[in-house]
């Protein structure tokens, strides 16, 4: 009997210690776009506290938004967590928007900082479907919306947030200050720094997903969990932004390199861009129709220096890239798009390199010669003597030997049409 009591009272107290008694939290970060990298890095780091007995999870955010579905990965995470996990805007001038609000809605615990903001959480789909019927564009994009907008209110249910607030963030994309967002209900806590936090959350009771826990935060001590190097390198390059930029440079390098062999440089910068380009898709959701869009341009843009079709290619190119950079990712949600900013900036450096560098190289190639043989065929020059099959001629001031299939008189302009070795065949210009 007094064996079963003590195991019975080991059990209770390595439960309790287990639950309650932990004295140590994780430390978590979100900066940045929230993409599939840092998505399951956030995913493993909330799976590892709670295998590690933390008594909560401390997510630092501060994020302009990013993709969907990693957006849903980390909330998913964050419900199935059996330890409370306390999302905090921070630092000062941070942002929780877009996948941001969702996430911070989703928390246990929703914290700010001052000089913050949350919310901006409407869905955009610029040419969400391609289809001339408008009303079916109208349909899809309303599906869209009201997905989103039940999805975020079933969030804010869970948490007891502020309903009507979460249906305007998504609805209407308002956004709200950190002083506001607390007054109005959307978050619990505003607090300086990571120590006020701990400060203002010591003994609140959270429920998680089977219990209710009391968070001790007094003497509480932290344990970082941090990307390893290839998640941070993976990271990097799955910014929607940057893969944009990789893939530019690849189709610039390598083209460049193409119609000049030989220049290395070129062709190696574009490759290496290229490599990461393609390991970047293998992260983004990727919309191939955008890339087709933006491989067109390029094309109408290098036709433009070969034939005249007055600006008619460059507009078609410009319209066709920017559609074409405006569905290269396939998200809904702002920060997971690129910013129009970009795109412009990045046309008119392309436009630049294209029409002038590209130009350059162009002519060069097809400018006639001016050396060897090849730069005496069409000159012109001046009969010295009267002659008919073999004479003197002056070409550039120097007196060749000429023939010619036609009686030429001292005087006449003739023109080089043949040279073989030091002679040179000619035949009269017509005066």
């Amino acid at each position: 009997m007094k064996i079963r009591l003590l195991i019975t009272m080991l059990l209770i107290i390595a439960f309790s210690s287990t639950v309650f008694g932990a004295d140590k939290y994780a430390l978590i970060e979100l900066n940045g776009s929230v993409n599939p990298v840092i998505a399951d890095y956030i995913v493993n780091s909330i799976k590892k506290a709670n295998q590690d007995n933390m008594q909560f999870v401390l997510m630092i955010m501060d994020t302009p938004g990013g993709l969907l579905n990693s957006m849903r990965d980390i909330i998913k995470a964050i419900l199935d967590s059996e330890i409370p996990v306390i999302v905090y805007t921070y630092p000062k001038g941070a942002q929780a928007a877009s996948a941001g609000g969702f996430i911070m809605i989703a928390a246990h615990i929703a914290a700010m900082s001052p000089g913050t903001e949350i919310g901006a959480m409407h869905p955009v789909s610029p040419f969400l479907n391609f289809s001339p019927d408008q009303k079916q564009n109208g349909i899809m994009e309303k599906k869209v919306l009201n997905d989103t907008v039940a999805y975020a209110k079933s969030l804010a249910e869970l948490r007891k947030r502020n309903i009507t607030w979460v249906e305007k963030a998504v609805r209407e994309a308002i956004s709200s200050t950190n002083n506001e967002a607390l007054r109005l209900g959307v978050i619990d806590v505003v607090a300086n720094d990571i120590n006020d936090l701990l400060e203002k959350i010591d003994g609140k009771k959270i429920k998680t997903k089977d219990i209710y826990v009391v968070l001790k935060t007094k003497n509480i001590q932290q344990h970082q969990y941090t990307m390893d190097w290839k998640e941070k390198i993976l990271n990097y390059f799955a910014d929607p932004q940057m893969v944009f930029f990789l893939f530019l440079i690849a189709v610039v390098g390598i083209g460049f390199e193409l119609k000049n062999p030989g220049m290395i440089v070129p062709g190696v910068i574009g490759a290496i861009a290229l490599f990461l380009f393609l390991l970047a898709v293998k992260v983004l959701p990727i919309n191939f129709a955008g890339l087709t869009f933006i491989i067109l341009a390029i094309i109408l843009f290098i036709l433009e220096l070969k034939f005249t079709s007055y600006g008619l290619l460059t507009l078609g190119g410009i319209i066709s890239f920017i559609i074409g950079s405006m569905i290269l990712f396939d998200s809904p949600l702002p920060g997971g798009q690129i910013p129009l900013t970009s795109i412009i900036t990045v046309l008119i450096v392309l436009l630049l390199f294209i029409f002038v560098v590209v130009r350059a190289v162009i002519k060069v190639h097809t400018q006639k010669a001016v050396t060897g043989i090849e730069g005496m065929i069409g000159e012109k020059g001046e009969a010295t003597i009267d002659f008919t099959g073999k004479g003197t001629v002056e070409v550039h001031g120097e007196l060749w030997t000429a023939i010619s299939d036609e009686p030429v008189k001292k005087g006449d302009v003739v023109e080089v049409i043949k040279m073989e070795g030091m002679v040179l065949y000619v035949k009269k210009v017509s005066q």
